[in-house]
């Protein structure tokens, strides 16, 4: 049963500024990391005044006063009346340009401009249920995706989902072979090789782009000797009896038949190996889709995970709830599917064996 809540006219009315409000500042935060003003703020602790910032950033001054009152009004920055001088807001320079910050945002901010570019889009696959492929989001998609991930591979999944294996990290501690299904541009990559340095780690996307920028990746890390990234689907894999680890991280949803991929991927697992699955815990249900938290991801599936995989032949689900996975990984043949208990309200992770 939806809750009905009573409201005035004039509660309604604010409501709606609120929301045009949102939009505006994640637009100032989006051309504040796109032209380095925030970049050169944070690197000034004492702030600037509009004309140092011009000077640093380049950007034509009637644009950067306009804003400056915008990213100021949205609390994106603070202003001192009494010097001139704007400063990064509280935290927002570890939020907005510290990539290893495990809270880092700017992947949620430049998604948002990337898929308001495609509003129009949109508009008409809601009209004919077409989709739109993953390349007509463009290169900055793939580094948004790279943004959001990035610290869920480099601290989430070494310290939170791997001690919920302990014998598979032993194991993988010692050496073995280790498969990432929808690499993307490679975090995960160089993240599990660093954290099992002693292994073979392969990745496989089928986007050329996310698979020559973790090609990129892994080579400024130094690791092409055991690293490896290939353009492919993981309803493609052939392997057998090859892997001890298997990993996909948020992205057996976006893939064009699930089932097939699981059933791909218990055939290429070793003996007792281990397949990990990551999904977001996105609402099931309209009732369920509440807060900043719902709204957010509703959007995403919206502008996003619906019309990527529909223009692809998916299903199209948005994010896959834990009956799903759960269905999908038995019917593909895998056993002991359970679903990890995780203290954290994004993730929803799930182990099986061959």
């Amino acid at each position: 049963m939806i809750e009905q809540f009573y409201a005035t006219k004039d509660d309604q009315a604010l409501k709606i500024f609120a929301w045009a409000a949102g939009a505006a500042t994640m637009r100032a935060a989006y051309y504040g990391l796109k032209l380095g003003m925030l970049r050169a703020l944070a690197a000034a602790p004492g702030g600037l005044t509009v004309d140092e910032l011009q000077a640093q950033c380049d950007v034509d001054p009637r644009y950067l006063q306009a804003w400056a009152k915008l990213a100021a009004a949205g609390e994106l920055l603070t202003y001192d009346a009494s010097n001139g001088r704007l400063r990064m807001a509280p935290h927002m320079d570890e939020l907005l340009l510290d990539a290893d910050d495990f809270q880092y945002a700017a992947g949620l901010v430049t998604n948002f401009a990337v898929e308001s570019r495609l509003a129009d889009h949109v508009e008409a696959c809601m009209q004919d249920g077409e989709g739109i492929p993953f390349a007509d989001y463009g290169r900055e998609m793939v580094e948004t995706i790279h943004a959001f991930s990035k610290a869920a591979y480099e601290l989430f999944l070494p310290s939170v989902l791997l001690p919920e294996l302990p014998e598979l990290g032993r194991q993988l501690a010692d050496g073995g072979t280790i498969l990432e299904l929808g690499c993307g541009a490679g975090a995960g990559l160089v993240a599990l090789a660093r954290a099992f340095p002693a292994c073979t780690v392969t990745g496989l996307d089928p986007d050329p782009t996310s698979v020559a920028l973790a090609r990129e990746r892994i080579a400024a890390a130094g690791l092409d000797e055991h690293v490896h990234a290939e353009e492919m689907r993981a309803e493609d894999l052939t392997s057998e009896d090859a892997f001890d680890f298997i990993y996909t991280q948020i992205s057996l949803h976006e893939m064009d038949d699930a089932l097939t991929v699981l059933t791909n991927a218990g055939r290429a697992l070793k003996e007792d190996g281990v397949l990990l699955i990551t999904e977001i815990r996105g609402a099931e249900r309209i009732e369920d889709a509440t807060g900043d938290y719902g709204t957010v991801l509703a959007h995403i599936d919206l502008f996003y995970e619906i019309p990527q995989a529909l223009a692809k032949g998916g299903r199209g689900v948005g994010f896959f709830s834990a009956d799903e996975i759960r269905r999908l990984a038995t019917e593909a043949g895998l056993r002991g599917v359970r679903e990890l208990t995780l203290d954290q309200p994004l993730y929803a992770a799930f182990a099986a064996n061959k």
